[in-house]
């Protein structure tokens, strides 16, 4: 008989320590809810801002003179304006207004349609292409790479620098790429 009891004994034993683990648990909870409650009552209590319920718009704050001065959105100061939105009467007169016309001259068409690219290569092979394009970027130098047909010798792959607005500052960009050590061509598109 003694043998029975002691299974019983270790099952009783697994249960009060199952039913404590969950009273402590549960104590832990009320334990932490009540420290949360009291925290936050001592922190309104001493809050910076609080107020005592007075209306601390009657105290006067001086100005450069002496003088209150009644602040915006403050109780007995300024109301606050809403701003005044009008683009609801702007767009329909906008949509029947013709815009001003430009007072200065209008450029030529010519040189509008020109644009200034500096050709660093053409290859038949793309990554011939691509590995000039990373050279230039490592230099801090950007490039593009286009296709183009050329009659006689089939697709090739240019790498062009640009475009730049003037004759003047694609030299000077010729200049430092060929203090670099890259050849380049100076190529004008209308």
């Amino acid at each position: 008989m003694s043998e029975k009891r002691k299974p019983r004994a270790k099952q009783q034993a697994r249960k009060s320590s199952a039913g404590g683990m969950l009273v402590g648990l549960f104590i832990g909870l009320m334990l932490g809810a009540v420290v949360a409650v009291v925290g936050a009552w001592y922190f309104t209590q001493n809050a910076p801002f609080k107020t005592d319920g007075k209306n601390q718009s009657q105290e006067p704050v001086p100005g450069n003179d002496g003088t209150p001065i009644s602040l915006p959105g403050r109780p007995g100061g300024k109301p606050v304006e809403k701003p005044q939105f009008d683009f609801y009467k702007i767009l329909p007169e906008g949509e029947t207004s013709t815009p001003p016309k430009p007072t200065t001259p209008a450029p030529s068409r010519q040189a509008e349609i020109q644009r200034y690219f500096l050709q660093a290569g053409a290859f038949e092979n793309p990554s011939e292409a691509d590995n000039v394009k990373a050279r230039l970027a490592l230099m801090g130098v950007e490039a593009s790479v286009s296709r183009a047909e050329v009659s006689g010798k089939g697709t090739v792959h240019r790498v062009r620098i640009g475009p730049y607005d003037d004759e003047k500052m694609l030299e000077e960009a010729r200049r430092e790429l060929a203090d670099a050590g890259i050849d380049t061509v100076p190529v004008k598109i209308q």
